[in-house]
């Protein structure tokens, strides 16, 4: 049957707003992603698929997680160049009489610092590249290489880190506050410290102009 004129000129409804506007179809598939999302969150993580280009891999979590400000090589190649330059500045100092600041500006003039930096970083990759998975079980490819590790980073301890170090066997004894002697933090400890005596050594002799060891 026709409708009458009154009924057919009569205005739609507006459309409610907020929540009432998505239908029962729509909140279901917003429920499922939600769920999908916290199942996500929640399952052991794993490495993602890298992609071929150059920026998707220097962009992936991997790279972001091992070379960032916070990551893990930064930290170790840092603290391990400190650890040998102030080692070896002492010594020098000690028998040629050249400051730390007077070391410090001919290697970095004449490529010392660069190459003493670039020896560094490739030893510090080299345990990803020659893990033997028979010896040392991991997961990732290339340079990301790691172990599942609750305690770490997104829960992966990259095989470059030296708190991934079995040191069981080693001299050293569990104490409340941790382990005394070669325990897994160890270098990073020494590290840390290292990099703070050059950064005060380099402050002091600023401010006195002469050397710490032979002023």
């Amino acid at each position: 049957p026709a409708q009458s004129p009154a009924a057919a000129s009569a205005p739609a409804p507006a459309a409610p707003a907020g929540r009432a506007r998505d239908n029962e179809i729509d909140w279901v598939e917003i429920e499922r992603n939600n769920e999908q999302a916290r199942a996500a969150m929640g399952a052991p993580s794993t490495p993602a698929p890298a992609g071929d280009g150059l920026l998707e891999r220097a962009f992936s979590a991997d790279t972001q997680l091992l070379f960032a400000v916070d990551g893990c090589v930064p930290e170790v190649v840092n603290g391990r160049v400190a650890m040998f330059g102030f080692f070896t500045a002492a010594l020098t100092e000690i028998f040629t009489g050249k400051s730390f600041t007077t070391q410090l500006a001919y290697n970095l003039s004449h490529g010392v610092s660069f190459t003493i930096a670039s020896l560094v970083i490739a030893g510090t990759l080299a345990p990803m590249i020659m893990a033997d998975p028979k010896e040392t079980p991991y997961e990732g490819t290339g340079f990301a290489r790691w172990r599942p590790e609750p305690r770490a980073k997104a829960g992966r301890q990259y095989l470059c880190d030296p708190r991934a170090i079995d040191t069981t066997g080693l001299p050293g004894r569990d104490t409340p506050l941790g382990r005394v002697g070669f325990g897994a933090t160890a270098e990073t400890w020494n590290g840390r410290a290292a990099m703070v005596g050059l950064m005060l050594t380099f402050l002091i002799e600023g401010a006195t102009h002469h050397g710490i060891f032979r002023g």
